[in-house]
């Protein structure tokens, strides 16, 4: 479990889940497979370069009620989500 700092508040991230290189559908089926995994109120973070996971998480989010906290691209033009399991 890593620590990460999401809006000046300090989260616990329960794993990690690689997509780079995937594409759609691949990053929210990776996802789906791991919060399934999770406790309720357990973080996953995304990591994702497919333009369309922007799109696909928030409609995801909606669909399933799991809580979109935060997706933003970083440094290195990736795509970082971090999803909270309800």
């Amino acid at each position: 479990m890593k620590k990460v700092e999401l809006d000046g508040k300090k989260i616990h991230v329960a794993s990690t889940v690689d997509a780079v290189g995937l594409f759609c559908p691949l990053p929210i089926v990776k996802l789906k497979l791991e919060i399934e995994k999770l406790n309720s109120n357990e973080i996953v973070e995304l990591l994702a370069d497919d333009p369309g996971v922007e799109e696909d998480l928030m409609a995801w989010c909606r669909e399933t009620r799991h809580r979109l906290l935060s997706l933003r691209k970083n440094e290195d033009d990736i795509f970082v989500g971090y999803v909270e399991k309800t």
